[in-house]
């Protein structure tokens, strides 16, 4: 009974362990501002067309105050993110110094160079350090 009772224990132990590694794998973004924030995200793949590099973004995913959700998913690939960020009833951006296309509606954009319906925001890099997980905060 003892020889089960500790089997059972370890097991239940690596298997915590294996879950807890699991969900510090991505990226995730926690909205802890005192207001919804609707936010893009960008990648630099390293890929290009020939004439330019190739960037994907993404937008616009709606953050209430206080949730988190995972932008990226799985194991991370890259060391460097690219996001935006706004509350409009706030008149809060959360920005940086890169520019990349985004568009006025839900959107996927797989260019560096933007079309007609887009514009361009300023992003900020986030160094996630070659970690396999990382948690952006936003905050007020």
């Amino acid at each position: 009974m003892g020889r089960r009772l500790v089997f059972a224990a370890a097991l239940l132990g690596s298997l915590l362990a294996a879950g807890a590694a699991q969900a510090q794998q991505g990226f995730r973004l926690c909205n802890l501002t005192s207001w919804p924030v609707e936010v893009a995200k960008a990648l630099y793949t390293g890929a290009s067309d020939g004439r330019n590099r190739i960037i994907i973004s993404e937008g616009w995913y709606q953050f209430a105050r206080g949730e988190c959700s995972v932008l990226w998913r799985g194991k991370l690939q890259y060391r460097y993110y690219l996001l935006f960020a706004q509350a409009k009833q706030a008149n809060k951006e959360w920005a940086g110094t890169i520019p990349i296309c985004v568009s006025r509606q839900p959107f996927t954009i797989k260019s560096d160079t933007c079309g007609a319906d887009h514009y361009r925001r300023m992003f900020f890099q986030v160094d996630t350090g070659n970690n396999e997980g990382w948690t952006q905060n936003l905050r007020d």
